[in-house]
């Protein structure tokens, strides 16, 4: 068994990026699928959501320095294993100018254990410095999803994005990876008096879709049919640090949730 790596990245921050990753990661362990979730974000943000202290010992900034084994580093949760995050991630992006396996030192240091799982997710920083671009050569097979806002900034952001996955295609085939846009996820939409395309009322709102869907077929991927609606639950179960599939309290994210990972495992070749 060789996992399969998602990669969650968009370079404008914002986008409830953390949020997707680790509904998605509740969603896959609720399946039985054995799931590992890396933090390469400095702020920690996912590590933090877990109830996992920033200050661990083994993170993953010791895992990149050799200081510690990928194996040795892993936290077990409810919510899958995580490979913690660390503040000194910020540090990495000047500390890894000089390596000459920068790049490819994540997938490398990773190898060991990635027969033990179905999927590896990656939560990365919104910036496309080492500790994000390595994270699309961490694999044979990189699908990303981009989450995004329905406005004018999160257009920008998909088009920045996009245009640096393939910079990045372009400048390191020759490690052999493919890399796939699994596709975008629409996020806090405000919901309208349906679950319709057309409760989205804002005219900007309405226009940004548009365009980001003209993005995803210039580019060959696509908009996940399912939103992620504005509501209260996608901000309490973070702050309360809680599975959505194991509390009564998140039905919201829950429902929604389900639909884009549905999506995505189709994408991925393990729909139903």
């Amino acid at each position: 068994m060789v996992a399969e790596a998602i990669v969650f990245l968009d370079e404008k921050g914002g986008v409830a990026k953390t949020t997707t990753t680790k509904l998605i990661s509740q969603d896959l362990n609720s399946r039985d699928y054995k799931v590992c979730a890396i933090d390469m974000d400095g702020q920690c943000n996912f590590t933090m959501a877990s109830g996992i202290p920033i200050d661990t010992e083994k993170n993953i900034y010791t895992v990149l320095r050799k200081e510690s084994d990928a194996i040795d580093s892993i936290v077990s949760t409810d919510s899958g294993d995580i490979l913690p995050g660390s503040p000194m991630m910020k540090n990495w992006e000047a500390e890894s100018a000089g390596l000459k396996d920068s790049m490819i030192r994540l997938g490398n240091r990773l190898e060991p254990i990635n027969e033990y799982y179905d999927f590896m997710l990656f939560d990365t920083p919104p910036f496309l410095g080492t500790s994000t671009s390595s994270t699309l050569l961490a694999n044979k097979k990189i699908f990303v999803v981009i989450p995004t806002t329905p406005n004018d900034f999160g257009v920008m952001g998909v088009i920045d994005t996009i245009e640096d996955i393939e910079a990045i295609k372009d400048s390191y085939g020759i490690f052999g990876v493919d890399i796939q846009i699994a596709g975008i996820v629409i996020t806090q939409v405000n919901r309208g008096s349906s679950l319709s395309r057309k409760s989205i009322k804002q005219k900007e709102a309405r226009e940004a879709v548009k365009r980001i869907e003209e993005i995803a077929e210039k580019h060959g991927t696509r908009v996940f049919d399912q939103y992620l609606y504005v509501n209260q639950q996608y901000i309490d179960f973070v702050a309360k640090r809680e599975n959505v599939f194991t509390s009564t309290k998140y039905d919201v994210p829950k429902k929604e949730i389900r639909r884009v990972t549905d999506e995505l495992l189709e994408v991925i070749g393990k729909g139903k």
